[in-house]
């Protein structure tokens, strides 16, 4: 569910040498999760200290260096420091050399600061986090955990608050476009790749006006936030291939042991014990993104990629499969509003795309390790999505969640091979099910705290969960008669 994502962009310093899966030697990287309505008002380019990736690429040669742009510290919040003038000459200097990789007009001004990690801190809970109140917290981990992600009385808040401020060594405010530094030991190797990645998140909003022309927004990404995952890829993928260009051709002998010193000394203990899933989505945008872009350059180098721009990916298929872009589109799947179908009152909490990433997590990633199942066999059932439709209400007569997910595949030998990797995982989750004769139709009576139905039908799959057998059939009816399921 991408709109269960936190809508910030994160700049993660990553390993440089090549990002794929598995990117290996040191650069940094910006993470933009997006977040569920909830949290959609975080909106900033910022970057986590985790190790993603490896890919291996021949940076293009650097063309005539710009003149340099004016730049002036920010005052906004309290206490940022101002810079040095050995450091914003520095950063200067960073930014022609990381414009001259990306051929890019240089923005006539910067806005930027320094921050201490406590002073981060304070930044993200006063201000990042200001709208997210305790009912939208509630709603976000509800969402999570009937889609068997979370632990019902996970505490996300402050994961998120410990995540962020663990793993931001920069970012970029694409809102106010202001560009801040964490600065608690200087302006060393890994601050200095941070800054060319996100020095080119600015290069990117300038020129191809990634807000407002791309719609890479909070307003937009709430109502789609599968296309905003598939922006982030682009832009994440983008701006750390070009970090790693950078490095390459400017970064010193002295930045790359200054790099390594800091992973080897990194503490990741937040994230090392985050969901499974949340770290995973966490490092998305780096990972397939670098891989998607990667396909783009090798295409036609960074000219390539700034086509991207103007016809920029849809989905996180997409992105996984960089050779279905940029023909194959999601197939638009409708829900009926379902609040009044089982006679009492539910609250809709959530709606939007899965997406091909996400139901791939779910299968994979889920909070019970037992019923994780083996991740090819996830990829494989995942990889043939053509489109969905899911809608999470809260029943509140009995305290728990209702859920539809109505999902079309490319063929129906697709929507047999998710049916049976479905079958596997919720076997492993609920108990064997009841079998429908004749039909392709799974039934837990036990699944959580409700029951549960998964129905295959042609190229079509169905998966809902309520509170008792009986409402989950009134469900499925309801979603037959409406003829947004089965219409295929």
């Amino acid at each position: 569910m991408n709109n269960n994502r936190i809508v910030l962009s994160v700049a993660i310093i990553l390993a440089v040498a090549c990002l794929c899966l598995a990117v290996i030697l040191a650069v940094s990287g910006g993470v933009f999760l997006l977040a569920s309505d909830s949290l959609n008002s975080l909106f900033l380019t910022a970057t986590p200290t985790s190790s993603p990736p490896t890919v291996t690429f021949t940076p293009e040669p650097p063309t005539e260096i710009p003149s340099p742009v004016v730049s002036t510290p920010t005052p906004r919040g309290q206490g940022e420091k101002e810079l040095p003038a050995g450091i914003a000459r520095q950063m200067d200097r960073i930014q022609e050399q990381v414009a001259s990789i990306r051929s890019l007009e240089l923005p006539p001004t910067i806005n930027r600061a320094l921050l201490t990690v406590d002073q981060l801190r304070q930044q993200v809970e006063s201000d990042f986090f200001k709208d997210y109140d305790q009912q939208e917290v509630e709603d976000d981990v509800r969402v999570l955990a009937a889609f068997g992600l979370l632990e019902p009385d996970f505490d996300l808040y402050s994961l998120y608050l410990d995540l962020y401020t663990e793993q931001i060594a920069g970012y970029y405010d694409l809102e106010t476009d202001e560009m801040f530094v964490v600065l608690d030991k200087g302006f060393s190797g890994p601050q200095r790749s941070t800054y060319s990645h996100e020095f080119t998140h600015a290069l990117q909003d300038y020129n191809h006006d990634v807000r407002n022309g791309m719609n890479y927004n909070e307003d937009y990404c709430e109502t789609d936030s599968e296309y905003c995952a598939a922006i982030q890829a682009l832009i994440e993928g983008d701006a750390s291939l070009t970090e790693q260009s950078w490095l390459y051709l400017y970064g010193t002998d002295q930045d790359r042991k200054e790099i390594d010193e800091y992973y080897q000394n990194n503490d990741l203990s937040v994230f090392d014990t985050a969901p499974a899933f949340l770290q995973e989505d966490f490092i998305f945008p780096y990972r397939q993104g670098v891989d998607f872009v990667l396909a783009l350059f090798e295409e036609g180098g960074f000219a390539r990629i700034d086509e991207a721009y103007g016809d920029p990916p849809v989905s996180t298929e997409q992105i996984l499969h960089p050779e279905r872009y940029p023909d194959d589109r999601p197939i638009p799947v409708d829900l009926p509003d379902l609040t009044n179908t089982l006679g009492r009152e539910l609250r809709e909490m959530d709606r939007g795309v899965m997406g091909e990433w996400y139901t791939y997590l779910i299968l994979a990633r889920g909070i019970q390790q037992a019923a994780q199942i083996p991740d090819d066999q996830a990829a494989l059932a995942a990889e043939g999505w053509g489109g969905d439709a899911y809608a999470v209400y809260w029943d509140e007569a009995v305290g728990e969640p209702v859920v539809i997910l109505s999902t079309v595949w490319d063929s129906e030998s697709e929507s047999l091979e998710f049916y049976d990797a479905f079958k596997a995982y919720g076997t492993a989750s609920w108990g064997n099910p009841a079998q429908t004769s004749g039909t392709d139709e799974l039934n837990w009576d036990s699944a959580g705290d409700g029951a549960s139905v998964f129905i295959r039908l042609g190229a079509e799959t169905l998966w809902v969960i309520a509170p008792t057998g009986a409402d989950v059939q009134l469900l499925v009816q309801a979603l037959l008669a409406s003829d947004s399921v089965g219409a295929r």
